[in-house]
Formats: C-alpha cells, structure tokens, sequence
C-alpha cells in the first residue's frame, strides 16, 4: 500500500499528529519518525506523497532538511510544520524546495487542509498566517525596492549635477585664474622697461602683489577643499580673541576694493576657541563674497559679537541678494557659484562659500545666510567659546540686519 504522509517531529509532537490523523483523516496511511536523517531514508524508501516536517529537528534541520529530503524523493510534497514564524524562514523552506508551510499555533486542522491540497497536487500552499506573513514581507520589499529605486535616482541625479558643476569649475577656475596671471604678466613685462618711473614702478608692484595675493588665495582654497574631501584637514584650535583678526581681514580685503568700504561693528574682545588661520580664511572669504557683490558707493558690513551659544559673525553685502536655495546650494555643493558661467563678471571660483561652512562645521560651530528685505545678503556663522562645546542652532539673540 502506498504511503499518503511521512511525518517527521519531535516524540510528542509525532504522537498528537498521529493520534489527530487517525481520527480526522484515517482513509490516510501514515508513516511516523522522530530522527531527521531516518525521516530521509524513509521518504527514499517508501516515496510517499507528502512528507510533514519540522524543520528544527536535531542534527538535521532547516532549508538543508527540505533539501534532503527533495533529493531523496523528487516526486515527494515537503510541507513545513513548525513553530518558526518569520517571513525569513518561510522564504528559505520554500526556496529549498518546500511546497508546503503552516505554523504549529495555527493548529492540526490547518496542516490537514494543507496535506489533503497538497494530496490533490496544490503547487504551493501555505496557512493563513504564513501568508500574511509572506505577503507582509513581499510589501516591505517592495517599499524598499522603491525607496532604493528613489535613491538611485538621486544619486545618479546628483552625479550628473556634480559632473556638470565640476565642468562649470573648469571653465570657472580657468576664467579666475586666468586675470592674476593676465595681470602679473603685463606688469612683469613692464616693469623690464627702463624708461619706468620710480613711482610707476611702485604702483605696479603693488598691483602685482594684489593679483598675486588673489592668486594664492585660490590656490589655497582649492588645496583646503582637497584636504576636506580626503579627510586629512586639521585644525590647530586654541583659545584665542577674534576681533583683532576680524579687524585685519577687513583691512586686508578692503585693499583689494579701494571702491567699496567696509563699516565695522566688532566688539573689543571676541574670546572662542578656534583655529584662527583657519577662521581668517572664512573671514576673508564671506568679506570678499560681498565686495564682490556690493555695487560701488553701498557698504559691506562686518560684525562680531560674544553671545551665550559662542562668537558670531556677520558679513552684510548690499547687492541683488541671494536667495536660501542659492545659498542651500553653494553651502552643500563645492563647486556651485549660484550665477550661470558666461556671467562670470561676478562669479567666483566657487568653493568659498561650501569650504567656509565646511570649516565652521570642523570647529563644531554653524554657517547660515538670511537675505536682507532691503537688498542683499547676511551670512552668519558661530563659533564656541569654550573647548568642547558645540553650536546646534542659530543663537536667538543677532546682530540686526540693517
């Protein structure tokens, strides 16, 4: 006689199924085994139709089990009767080659409904719960697929953005680069002829010193972004009083826009803790930010106050003004100048403002920008007073936008 139904458990667990088949299902002929590897003997033996497992059997269990018992009797139905009730499980039974799964919680009735369609050549047939389980599974993986699929999106999107603002650098650094050079070329050549004043010769080379010191200001901030971006940047961070600094880069910028002045309100004593060559780069970059911008005969401000949450800055331009995103961008992004290449008789090289927010975030401090109503922009930043501490959030208490 043909065997319906090998069942592999444990000894009680064989016992109650037996005990319930026979009196539910006794038209079946049933097989019983309370080891793994016999239940894989058996089932090459007699070739049953089904053969009901557990699959956390000693020595022998798992996918492996399924897989044994495929390989001993390809014709043979495995169906899952267990207590392992994760989509997990259920996904590793089925691709071993189980065709069957129902949960022990889910009761004996359940398996037989399952057994007798598997009998009657179900190709895959799972209780409730499990299902609910697959299908919740198959749901999050789905979602997931998705958010990955938005992902990809947004990276290639940002790739493509990064190759192009990295060629806009290349046709940006060119252009900048290409004036100081231009200029210090003339002036070298002028400066061979003889016929020269002594006063002329002063003046060009004071011309030449500030074409120069343009020049090496780039430079620098390309090699600092490097650093940045390979992660090797330190900081020399000390106690030290910024006003004094503060004062100097303003003299220093103000030399390179004899047609712009810059209106100080610096307290007399500015007490962080920072690298000062590296905040004096900041200053110097957001001061010649706004020079840049500022139409001749408008002031470019420079502020500096000590507040609770640490030292803040302020630099104030009285140009056409930037707006948040522009500046959301040439923060995040270290090529974005936030004007279009061929209007390149304003626009920088464009890492300036993206290397000073990136520096400010290395002293554990914050970079902002507020557009002033009247026209321009504000940039901000706050620095610690103390070692150790951070800035989290714009202070409460600014200077007033003017």
């Amino acid at each position: 006689m043909a065997t319906d139904i090998v069942l592999c458990d444990t000894t009680e667990g064989v016992a109650g199924l037996q005990y319930f088949l026979l009196r539910h299902a006794p038209e079946l002929t049933v097989e019983v085994t309370t080891d793994a590897f016999r239940g894989v003997e058996l089932a090459a033996r007699v070739r049953p139709t089904v053969v009901v497992t557990e699959l956390s059997m000693e020595g022998l269990g798992g996918p492996e089990l399924v897989k044994r018992l495929r390989a001993s009797a390809p014709e043979t139905r495995v169906v899952a009767w267990t207590d392992a009730d994760d989509a997990g499980a259920v996904a590793d039974a089925l691709a071993a080659g189980a065709s069957g799964y129902v949960l022990k919680e889910e009761g004996a009735e359940e398996l037989i409904r399952v057994v007798r369609a598997e009998l009657g050549g179900a190709e895959v047939t799972l209780s409730p719960r499990v299902a609910h389980l697959v299908g919740a599974e198959l749901a999050g993986l789905r979602a997931r697929a998705r958010e990955l699929e938005e992902q990809i999106q947004d990276v290639a999107r940002r790739t493509e953005e990064g190759t192009v603002a990295k060629a806009d650098f290349l046709s940006n650094i060119s252009h900048e680069l290409r004036t100081p050079i231009t200029v210090a070329k003339g002036i070298s050549y002028v400066l061979k002829n003889p016929a020269v004043t002594e006063h002329e010769r002063e003046e060009f080379i004071d011309q030449l010193t500030t074409s120069l010191d343009k020049l090496m200001m780039m430079v620098d901030e390309l090699i600092t972004i490097a650093e940045l971006e390979r992660g090797t940047l330190e900081l020399d961070l000390a106690r030290i009083d910024l006003a004094p600094l503060l004062r100097h880069a303003a003299d220093e910028i103000g030399r390179h826009y004899p047609a712009v002045s810059i209106e100080r309100d610096i307290s007399d004593v500015l007490l962080a803790f920072a690298d000062p060559a590296r905040i004096g780069e900041v200053v110097r970059e957001l001061l010649d930010n706004a020079c840049r911008y500022s139409p001749e005969g408008r002031p470019v401000e420079i502020g500096g106050r000590a507040l609770d949450q640490g030292v803040v800055v302020t630099v104030t331009d009285r140009g056409q003004g930037m707006q948040r995103d522009v500046v959301a961008q040439a923060f995040d992004q270290p090529f974005s100048t936030g004007e279009a290449t061929l209007r390149k008789e304003k626009a920088g090289v464009g890492v300036g403002l993206h290397l000073a927010r990136q520096l400010i975030l290395g002293h554990g401090g914050i970079m902002w920008a507020d557009p002033i109503p009247s026209g321009g922009t504000r940039i901000s930043f706050c620095v610690p007073a103390h070692e150790g501490e951070r800035v989290t959030a714009p202070p409460i208490e600014l200077p007033a936008a003017g």
